[in-house]
């Protein structure tokens, strides 16, 4: 795999949590944040992780703050406007070769997803690798070149929002999730799902 200094992560904490009822990145699962198991997922293969959160999420976050994770909130022009503006974020705010995406409410994701994901990428120049599983597209997890820099910026000065707007316009390779990679994607939205991943001991191997 490439050199990680040429790596930055950006994990995406900006969602409001309404179903959760408070807000997911501070939930716990095996005695981990959310924003922590998301920060380990990325940790070994980036020299600095972006959490790009909202602006009353920035003073609980900040203690997760290190040499290696800032917490930003998006940048002012595109504040509210969803996980585009918050890649976008977390671009202009480390020049990178690749970017490493990840959601916080996915606190079962494996690294090595990464890992492949990034090899994918460098092995054939793509600017986006994302997984796809049972047909479902997640452009919230994956990898991003910083060649999706100016279409990020087109799409967000036209008032479109969409990550998967962004994917369709780049060379983009769609990663079919194998069936024991499977419950790396289960994201939690409600309580409820919460207690469903901790009954049913699903693995989390970083």
């Amino acid at each position: 795999m490439g050199n990680k200094l040429n790596c930055s992560g950006i994990i995406l904490a900006g969602g409001e949590s309404r179903r959760f009822g408070s807000p997911k990145a501070l939930a716990e699962f095996e005695g981990k944040t959310f924003i922590e198991h998301s920060i380990e997922t990325l940790a070994s293969f980036t020299d600095e992780i972006l959490i790009v959160t909202r602006e009353e999420l920035k003073k609980p976050l900040t203690k997760f703050s290190s040499h290696q994770v800032r917490i930003l909130t998006d940048a002012d022009r595109y504040k509210g406007k969803g996980p585009l503006a918050g890649i976008y974020t977390g671009m202009i705010n480390n020049k990178s070769e690749y970017y490493l995406v990840s959601p916080c409410d996915m606190p079962l994701m494996n690294s090595n997803m990464y890992v492949k994901w990034l090899e994918a990428a460098q092995k054939n120049n793509f600017d986006c690798v994302i997984p796809v599983l049972n047909g479902k597209i997640y452009p919230l997890n994956g990898v991003y070149k910083i060649t999706c820099m100016a279409d990020i910026i087109s799409c967000l000065r036209s008032d479109v929002y969409k990550v998967l707007k962004l994917v369709e316009r780049k060379k983009t390779k769609y990663m079919k999730v194998c069936r024991d990679e499977e419950p790396y994607f289960k994201n939690v939205n409600t309580p409820n799902e919460l207690i469903g991943i901790k009954e049913a001991d699903c693995p989390r191997h970083v």
